[in-house]
């Protein structure tokens, strides 16, 4: 269903909240894909299940050297900022301010080259995100 800018506008005047799919600027400089109000949501599928490594992961390296995900993080650019993994048995929901917590203590992170030799990530267990939320998602 389309939203038209009359329900917008009429959703603005009443203070409902509203969540809007950020501009690829708000996504590359503040690793935001979603937004309500300032608080950014930065969401990321994943096509296994969490219980099978039990970590989570965020871009450590890019090829070009732009900015990633963990930069972003460690130096405040992304502060008001909610993270959401999406795995195929749940969602996990973290702080920003939670995962640079884990990313300053490098006995709760590890950063892992990937195959082509030149990207990596940074894998954060994750039993050592102090207020991490986890839904589980229903089977029937």
């Amino acid at each position: 269903m389309a939203t038209n800018q009359s329900d917008l506008t009429r959703d603005m005047a009443y203070g409902q909240p509203m969540m809007f799919v950020t501009t690829p600027d708000d996504d590359m400089k503040g690793n935001k894909d979603y937004s309500i109000g300032c608080l950014g949501i930065a969401y990321r599928k994943r096509r296994f299940t969490l219980n099978r490594w039990g970590e989570l992961s965020i871009r450590a390296r890019r090829a070009s050297g732009a900015e990633t995900e963990m930069s972003k993080i460690l130096t405040g650019k992304a502060r008001a900022l909610i993270y959401i993994w999406e795995f195929l048995d749940c969602w996990v929901i973290a702080t920003a301010k939670d995962v640079e917590a884990c990313l300053e203590d490098e006995a709760k992170h590890y950063i892992k080259q990937n195959n082509d030799g030149i990207t990596s990530a940074c894998y954060i267990k994750a039993t050592s995100i102090p207020h991490l939320t986890v839904w589980r998602r229903r089977h029937d």
